[in-house]
């Protein structure tokens, strides 16, 4: 063959070849994003629109009807799911993941345009989010203090440490939970409101018209021109007192005199506890294209300036501390190292068994070769194709891994065969895996005959195994090159010495052929079974249907569990 041919003629330039694809995948390597999960781009788009104060029949009445309709217009559209509630009308629409979403929301945008005169007038602006999976927090802080009060440490959380957490590279939301956010409430007095004459909404157009700053015009002069800002704006609580609300002839009705005001806090509408106590806690969102575990990384690195060391103090008062009570990046590692923990004992494993067999260290080494080359080098499509380094790429590697060993088994062991029937190094491996080849070719491309279908399966579940099945057809294709370059090579100028096989065996080595002359003894009996079948085809399809029918008849009796999606309420 070719490849084999080419690397035992030149073995400098197939040793380029190899440490060259080691370096592009270690580079690869370096280069990919770590996550836990693969960024998968749900195709769906959420349509809030608040109608305050419709009940949920008038809002499904005039605002989801008209708008459903125009929806179903757009290209693309799977599946359209709306719900209507007290003041709210939330339209869920599903597209297929060819579609573009970025084309999807601004179709959704022009629909809702086309149909926005015939809505209510009270509706207020639609609010389009993108449901994207990794878009859930990767990390919890929790703020919490000893010395001081709660309304002090939710400032601090919004205007300080939110911001000093948004600067982070790889951020992108930053939400603050469990804070009291400060509120000036104006309580009206009925019986001065009807005493006086005054309805609630001369109120509110006194401190709408009262409480603001805008341009008002420019002075213009030879050389130069300003401009003229009325500034009106109310700087403290104290002032919305001052407000003039009515004018009664001579008399001047002001807010504070027919109503309360309080400079207070808002309602909760989260609340965060630690340890028994309120606190105030933040969580933080990766960027879609940033990292996980890199992202975790510089968060925790910051916690630790904030809080500071004994060496070196913090930002934070006295008594004032940062925890991170929820780690996702950290669970990312920890799930990817289990996954990299199973690959490699599984490697491990493989190389043994290939030991047992072949009870020749060189013999082992030359195979085991293809395993760390072939699964680097596979890094170089999941860089390529934009995938993370994810639990399904690593678990495809793990499914991979003693398929990777295989074609390099064949191909040494043919190489001993040759050696063993007195031919040489150079011969014994070019003839060797010439007379191999295309049964080693037909066994990998069946192999990625079965991944490459999953790669492009429709709909989510093909999203998903993407990563999976590619990983293992790359790191497959890698092997059989390995097999057939660098197994060749290896042989014909590094392989057992002439009479290895004959030679008496020593230590380990010794047991080792006790082992393989037991299972040779096996495959005698195996292929006397073979044999026996081959000579009564009759019986073993007789055989085989029984077996099938047993199966199945066996399967009816037992039947298909179920799983129960709630065992407290199932009868």
């Amino acid at each position: 063959m070719f490849l084999s041919d080419f690397s035992i003629k030149r073995p400098v330039s197939m040793v380029v070849i190899i440490v060259m694809l080691m370096c592009l995948g270690l580079l690869a390597l370096k280069n990919l994003r770590v996550n836990q999960i693969p960024d998968v781009e749900q195709p769906v788009i959420v349509v809030s629109i608040p109608y305050p104060g419709a009940s949920p029949d008038t809002v499904e009445r005039e605002v989801i009807n008209r708008i459903e309709k125009q929806f179903l217009s757009i290209s693309g559209v799977y599946q359209i799911r709306a719900t209507a509630s007290e003041s709210n009308a939330q339209i869920v629409v599903i597209f297929n993941f060819k579609k573009n979403m970025i084309e999807a929301a601004d179709e959704i945008r022009n629909a809702i345009g086309a149909v926005r005169h015939k809505l209510p007038t009270e509706m207020r602006e639609p609010i389009l989010r993108h449901i994207d999976p990794g878009a859930r927090p990767i990390m919890q802080i929790a703020l919490s203090s000893d010395t001081l009060s709660h309304a002090e440490i939710s400032r601090m959380a919004e205007d300080v440490l939110a911001d000093r957490f948004r600067g982070i590279e790889g951020v992108s939301i930053v939400n603050v939970g469990g804070s009291l956010r400060r509120e000036l409430s104006i309580l009206l007095r009925a019986e001065k409101l009807r005493e006086l004459n005054i309805s609630v909404t001369d109120v509110t157009n006194a401190l709408r018209n009262q409480n603001l700053t805008a341009p008002v015009g420019r002075i213009r002069g030879v050389l130069d021109e300003q401009s003229i800002r009325l500034v009106g704006r109310i700087e403290s609580p104290a002032d919305f007192g001052q407000v003039v609300v009515k004018r009664m002839g001579g008399e001047v009705l002001r807010l504070g005199q027919i109503a309360e005001i309080s400079d207070g806090f808002a309602d909760l509408s989260s609340f965060s506890l630690r340890n028994g106590n309120p606190n105030v806690s933040l969580s933080i969102t990766r960027a879609r294209d940033a990292s996980t575990v890199s992202v975790a990384n510089r968060i925790r690195a910051a916690v630790e300036e904030v809080n500071g060391t004994a060496e070196k103090p913090g930002t934070l008062p006295t008594g004032t501390k940062l925890t991170i009570t929820e780690d996702g990046g950290e669970d990312a590692q920890d799930s990817l190292n289990n996954v990299i923990e199973s690959l490699v004992f599984g490697a491990l494993l493989t190389v043994f068994v290939v030991y047992a067999f072949l009870n020749s260290w060189r013999s082992t080494l030359i195979t085991a070769l293809s395993l760390p080359t072939s699964v680097i080098a596979a890094f170089i499509a999941v860089w390529l194709c934009g995938f993370t380094l994810n639990f399904m790429t690593l678990l495809g590697l793990s499914l991979a891994i003693g398929v990777l060993i295989d074609d390099a088994i064949v191909v040494r062991e043919n190489i001993v065969r040759h050696m063993q029937a007195g031919k040489d190094r150079l011969t014994a491996a070019s003839e060797g895996t010439r007379e191999i080849g295309m049964a080693v070719v037909a066994t990998t491309f069946s192999i990625i005959a079965v991944f490459i279908p999953i790669a492009f399966m429709p709909g989510s579940s093909g999203e998903w195994f993407r990563p999976f099945a590619l990983t293992v057809a790359t790191s497959v294709l890698v092997s059989l090159f390995i097999s057939f370059t660098l197994d060749p090579m290896l042989s014909a100028y590094w392989g057992d010495p002439p009479g290895h096989h004959d030679a008496p065996r020593r230590g380990i080595g010794r047991h080792l052929q006790r082992f393989n002359r037991w299972f040779d003894a096996q495959a005698n009996g195996y292929g006397k079974v073979i044999t026996w079948a081959l000579h009564h085809r009759r019986s073993m399809v007789f055989i085989a249907a029984v077996s099938f029918i047993a199966a199945i008849g066996l399967q009816g009796m037992l039947g298909v569990p179920v799983s129960c999606p709630n065992p407290m309420v199932a009868r």
